[in-house]
């Protein structure tokens, strides 16, 4: 009860940024009561529960729901008509409801944290708090929970579902358990995570766990983890020829210490492989492991091909460096290191087990590797990095917490800036004084009405017939970004037929415009977001912007 008003404070804390921004993006951009879409994956869900978006419809139910009760009815025939389900869930007011609900279960998570850690380190509440201040103070975090998706709501009910099975596994109550079982089901269907079931495996007697590693040092254990994991990710990797997987087999097979290890045991961990590879073989397996090889923009997620690797592995870091910051970053090692000598009932740390195969299905399977779908990871690396902090006397002086939280603050403040700083925002000056210019627009750009048509590539080919019949080409980054280095594409671009969701000549038609080198483009004027934290000055070097939705305009002047 003595945490009640540290955790209130927390909770107003994590709350005000998130609904301040999931109310005000977007609106009066072009007059008062205009509203301009931000993140044109808003509403998935709800489309979803209006059947015209294959999706999942848990969090659609419950925003219909709300948006229901303020007067903002679906109306006749959205479930008969995607483009009417659409316009719907794309509404003002619907949108305003998503977000701040996603703000209102982003601000909550910060709380179900602290629950969380609580249970798992009793007897250290300092790093719970510590955990749920980090959550709380995360820029990217914001990002999501002020955002009408799925993505903050989800990651709430996820880690809501390994409070109350923590909080079971320590009642042993019937009752508990129940609960647990309609929190595991929320956090499966709100966006289909089935690693939730992974935390059932914390029903395992403590001398099961013991049966299954017996021949295993610590050390052993991981490495066979990877080595399996490397396996997999080989099988489920088209670019991976056929006769390499013998060598990746051999090596897994020879960190196994069979000598030790009970032959019921042998017998499973011999099979392991086999097992793995049957189960890629089944479509739904081999569409969230594999993607497909062209898409409705060019090229699929599939056709990274082995660039994949470098990928998965490299924005691992990446991401983590903007989401929770350097300083806390730092501590995270020592808090792994913490994590795997707590003694206090290890039954409760199974809990973790979504987390980790969740992380290793990012790091080696994942063929869709947008930022947003990492934020599962998040408030768990928070607990680790708090762990990390208060396993050192660091953890103990005011004057470094201070600047420990001071610092992701800051970060926040930079990252969530790019929101209200919006270049589209900026371009409205530009788009008022050129009224009577034919202008051509990529995607994301979100001109207002006017003379603005949908930019292709194709107009530029050859003499850009059609592309000279406009004044200016107004490219967002957003769109551009897959002829470069982001989280989609990796750092290694140097094989066009790699790059995700375009194709090479698209990917060249963007390089020559950015670089000033088209013949029929005179670069004009640009509107970039500007930053003053290093983790996102590095973060642009190497893989652009961090937003998925908002970046840097470019507007060109068209030859004629």
């Amino acid at each position: 009860m003595r945490l009640f008003v540290p955790l209130a404070l927390l909770f107003i804390v994590a709350l005000l940024p998130r609904l301040y921004s999931a109310q005000t993006l977007g609106w009066d951009w072009d007059g008062s009561g205009s509203f301009t879409l931000i993140n044109f994956d808003e509403g998935g869900s709800c489309r979803a529960a209006l059947e015209g978006f294959s999706y999942s419809p848990f969090i659609g139910y419950q925003t219909i729901a709300l948006a229901s009760a303020s007067g903002a009815v679906p109306p006749d025939g959205a479930v008969d008509s995607a483009a009417v389900a659409k316009r719907y869930c794309h509404s003002p007011l619907h949108i305003l409801v998503a977000r701040s609900y996603s703000a209102l279960l982003g601000a909550a998570s910060v709380v179900v944290l602290a629950l969380l850690a609580m249970q798992l380190v009793p007897g250290n509440p300092a790093v719970a708090l510590s955990a749920a201040a980090l959550l709380a103070l995360s820029g990217f975090h914001i990002s999501q929970a002020q955002s009408g998706t799925v993505d903050a709501a989800s990651t709430f009910f996820i880690y809501s579902f390994l409070a109350v099975l923590a909080w079971a596994l320590r009642r042993r109550s019937a009752l508990a358990y129940g609960l647990a079982v309609l929190a595991c089901v929320a956090a499966v269907w709100a966006k289909y995570w089935v690693f939730a079931l992974l935390a059932w495996l914390a029903l395992i007697p403590y001398d099961g766990w013991r049966y299954i590693r017996l021949g295993f040092s610590g050390a052993r254990i991981v490495l066979v983890v990877l080595a399996a994991s490397v396996l997999v990710a080989a099988m489920a990797n088209p670019a991976w020829p056929a006769w390499g997987l013998l060598p990746l087999l051999v090596i897994y097979l020879a960190l196994v210490p069979w000598r030790n290890v009970p032959l019921p045991m042998a017998a499973c961990w011999l099979a392991l492989p086999f097992l793995c590879w049957a189960v890629l073989q089944i479509d739904l397996v081999a569409t969230y492991t594999q993607g497909g090889v062209a898409g409705k923009f060019g090229s699929g997620y599939a056709a990274i091909g082995e660039h994949k690797w470098l990928r998965n592995l490299f924005n691992i870091p990446m991401w983590l460096l903007v989401a929770i910051g350097l300083p806390a970053l730092v501590f995270v090692p020592r808090g792994i290191a913490e994590f795997s000598r707590l003694a206090e009932d290890r039954r409760l740390w199974v809990c973790a087990l979504p987390m980790l195969g969740f992380g290793l299905f990012m790091a080696f399977l994942a063929p869709v590797t947008y930022y947003r779908h990492y934020l599962p990871l998040l408030p768990a690396v928070a607990l680790l990095a708090a762990l990390g902090l208060h396993a050192t006397p660091w953890g103990q002086r005011r004057w470094f917490l201070m600047l420990f939280f001071a610092w992701p603050a800051a970060l926040a403040w930079d990252m969530v800036s790019d929101y209200h700083n919006d270049p589209r925002k900026a371009l409205r000056p530009w788009n008022a004084a050129h009224q009577d210019a034919q202008v051509f627009s990529s995607y994301y750009v979100n001109p207002p009405p006017g003379r603005y048509a949908l930019f292709r590539p194709e107009y530029a080919a050859g003499e850009g017939t059609v592309l000279r019949r406009a004044d200016y080409l107004i490219l967002s980054e957003n769109w551009y970004d897959t002829a470069f280095a982001n989280e989609l594409n990796g750092p290694r671009v140097n094989v066009p037929e790699r790059l995700v969701k375009t194709t090479p000549e698209y990917a060249a038609f963007y390089r020559s415009a950015l670089a000033g080198e088209h013949p029929l483009l005179v670069p004009d004027v640009a509107y970039d977001l500007q930053h003053f934290m290093p983790e996102l000055l590095f973060h642009r070097a190497l893989y652009g912007n961090v937003q998925l939705f908002v970046g840097d305009l470019k507007v060109f002047r068209i030859r004629k």
